[in-house]
């Protein structure tokens, strides 16, 4: 699994979740980090915020579904409205978490995503 976001407490608190539930996260602080890895076709699911500098989550989901279109891919924001809500599930998000996130709905959300 990936996790990819900006700001580095939320991407280490939520890497460290993500362990604590017994999955092997990779934590990337930037889009275009996660791409330059070359870990696109070893993840499970991507788990990616929306707004960040430079390649932003919207965008980094459209280049993730032209190598993987079946890779799971799950959104986070802490600011929605109705166009981002309708880019995302367009573009195949399988969910728009809001943030801060809530354990109960990453944990839902993974489970029905790629299994417990």
């Amino acid at each position: 699994m990936a996790v990819v976001d900006d700001d580095e407490a939320v991407l280490d608190a939520t890497s460290s979740f993500l362990e604590a539930l017994g999955y092997d996260p990779r934590a990337f602080n930037s889009g275009e980090a996660f791409l330059a890895s070359g870990l696109t076709g070893d993840v499970s699911c991507l788990l990616t915020d929306i707004n960040m500098p430079g390649l932003n989550g919207l965008d980094l989901q459209e280049r993730v579904r032209r190598v993987r279109p079946a890779l799971p891919v799950i959104l986070m924001t802490a600011l929605t409205d109705d166009t981002t809500r309708l880019r995302a599930f367009a573009g195949g998000a399988r969910d728009l978490l809001r943030k801060p996130l809530a354990a109960d709905d990453l944990i839902r959300c993974l489970e029905d995503t790629i299994g417990a």
